[in-house]
């Protein structure tokens, strides 16, 4: 909705724009200029609109210079003399405070009428042409007399009870609303939703009384989602969320303790669900445009709720574990239910669902040990490929790749084994490889599924199935060399062997393990008539000769150079005979997955 100012200067844009049009018109029919309308505009518009001829040594002002004119001389000049005003207020307080010129009473009435006069101009000069703009400064300084007035009288002189304050506030601050909405203007309420926020801070008794608090913030809160039903302001919620957020934060940093864990988290759930309300209510019943503040609400308010959710609880508790999961549900709940009501909301639909990939993402880092966080991140990877794949949504996809960044980090973390004392090591049969073993898996699982349903995957992800397959190999032969590696570190004093003794047996069962691997690798790129499994066999096999002929050959010892180059020549000839023997099955009729 326009103020009368804005209809104003679009009705003489209007009336300008037609005599320019009809100038135009009678100079291409070669007839005079109507004089019809002119002397209905007002004057500014008509000199505007004058032919050029009469304006040629009138220098031409640019729209950027107008513009910045205009918002100086109409809006700062104004906000920042009301400012100026309340500043003297403030001061006015406090020299007659210090100097005794008048008695706390007079003071603080003073103060009231003031702001009282403000409002009153105010609105006298919203029914003036071209002065509304001046009126709301008003009103806004008056607001903030009255803000200061009545914490004077409450924090400085203790004239009246914290309750009578704290209603007399109210009524200020719903004041303030209802003249935003009146006024059309958003300064107006902004304003309000500070001073409502500011009040419980200025009526601080120190006392702990969490249920008085957050009942008013939600009374404020809910006048704020009523205003937002007259005005499409969307950014006034996120000023409203992020101003119960601060004053939950200092709530909980100086009173919560675990006796009121219960009343807490009721606390942050209510706000929760009731900003979460609001951005359902507003997709589902207003036909609003989607904005950066709705996707800033949904976020925050998840945010919000589960940073105070995890300050509130033990680490690694079961409470935290559900609680959790229990918000990533209902996030990916929320997303469903706008993508079955309302399927145009796309922004708002995408910021549910990437509450709960972002949920779903953090929950094993607050909720499980260390050593549990791999498996459930790679566990996480496979099923989002999964449901992206299955229930074409792409940006499951794309999660699930971000997922699997978070996963290779972590295998490389769990990579170096530290056994607690007297645990015994066991090759293949102990955590880190079972943990280990649970990534690679998932890694598989998306190369199967990318495979078998490449034809759902977009341009840019063809490469995932040959991607997730690659990593699955480098994978398992990483884990396996770590494995011989700790089996010579921690099993060879068992076994009395000695430094030199341990590093051969090392650097040939390295070599046979990368012989082997790359030889069963090969085998299964032809027996499954894969080709990039061959390569990769193939590359793994030179690796290994250039290994057993650069360093095994210049650092073993006779007997164990004699056993590696046996051992690689007779796989090697083992892989040259199935190439030569499946040759047609191969290069004749081969199919690549």
């Amino acid at each position: 909705m326009r103020s009368d100012e804005q209809i104003n200067r679009c009705i003489d844009a209007l009336f300008a724009r037609i005599q320019e049009l009809e100038a135009e018109v009678a100079q291409l029919k070669g007839s005079p200029v109507r004089e019809s309308v002119a002397p209905s505009l007002p004057k500014a518009v008509q000199l505007e609109s004058a032919p050029a001829e009469r304006t040629a040594n009138i220098p031409v002002e640019t729209s950027a210079g107008r513009s910045i004119e205009s918002a100086i001389g109409t809006r700062w000049i104004g906000r920042i003399g009301v400012l100026a005003i309340l500043f003297g207020i403030a001061f006015f307080l406090k020299y007659s405070f210090d100097n005794k010129l008048i008695g706390e009473t007079g003071r603080v009435m003073l103060g009231i009428f003031w702001g009282a006069a403000f409002i009153a101009a105010g609105e006298y000069l919203q029914k003036k042409r071209d002065m509304s703009l001046y009126g709301q400064m008003l009103t806004g300084g008056g607001l903030g007399a009255l803000y200061l007035s009545i914490y004077g009288a409450f924090a400085l002189y203790h004239l009246i009870p914290a309750p009578l304050a704290m209603g007399v506030l109210v009524v200020t601050t719903t004041t303030g609303m209802l003249l935003s909405i009146r006024y059309n203007s958003y300064p107006l309420a902004a304003l309000a939703l500070l001073g409502g926020f500011l009040t419980p801070l200025m009526l601080s008794t120190g006392k702990n009384q969490p249920l008085t608090l957050f009942c008013y913030v939600l009374l404020l809160d809910a006048g704020v989602f009523l205003l937002l039903l007259f005005r499409n302001w969307p950014t006034l919620a996120a000023a409203s969320l992020a101003g119960t957020a601060l004053l939950y934060s200092g709530w909980h940093f100086e009173y919560f303790t675990a006796g009121q864990r219960t009343t807490a988290f009721a606390i942050i759930a209510v706000f929760y669900l009731f900003y979460t309300s609001y951005s359902l209510v507003t997709r589902l019943y207003f036909e609003r445009e989607e904005t950066r503040s709705d996707q800033v609400v949904i976020f925050g308010a998840a945010s919000f709720f589960l940073l105070s959710f995890i300050a509130q609880q033990t680490p690694h508790t079961w409470t935290l574990r559900f609680g959790v999961i229990i918000m990533a549900a209902a996030a990916l709940l929320f997303a469903e239910i706008l993508r079955r009501l309302k399927p145009k909301a796309q922004l708002s639909i995408a910021s549910f669902s990437g509450v709960s990939v972002i949920v779903t993402v953090i929950a094993p880092f607050v909720s499980l040990d260390n050593k549990w966080t791999e498996p459930a991140l790679a566990a996480e990877m496979a099923v989002f490929f999964g449901m992206g794949l299955y229930l074409s949504r792409p940006w499951l996809r794309k999660s699930s790749c971000i997922i699997g960044i978070l996963v290779l980090l972590s295998f490389a973390d769990e990579l170096a084994l530290h056994l607690e004392p007297f645990q015994r090591f066991t090759p293949l049969f102990n955590i880190r490889f079972f943990i280990s073993a649970v990534s690679i898996a998932a890694f598989y699982a998306i190369a199967k599924m990318a495979s078998q349903k490449r034809d759902y995957l977009d341009r840019n992800e063809i490469h995932i199935p040959a991607i997730s397959f690659i990593i699955a190999q480098l994978l398992s032969l990483i884990l396996l060399s770590a494995e011989v590696h700790d089996f010579f570190r921690f099993r060879a004093p068992a076994l009395h062997l000695d430094w030199t003794a341990r590093h051969y047996g090392y650097q040939l069962s390295l070599s046979i393990l990368w012989a082997l691997y790359a030889s069963i690798l090969t085998g299964f790129g032809i027996a499954m008539r894969v080709k990039g499994a061959r390569i990769l066999g193939i590359l793994l096999l030179g690796i290994t000769i250039l290994k057993v002929f650069f360093i095994d050959l210049a650092s073993l010892q006779t007997l164990y150079r004699i056993i590696s180059f046996i051992v690689l020549g007779l796989l090697l000839l083992a892989v040259s005979y199935s190439y030569n023997r499946f040759r047609n099955l191969i290069f004749g009729d081969e199919q690549n997955d």
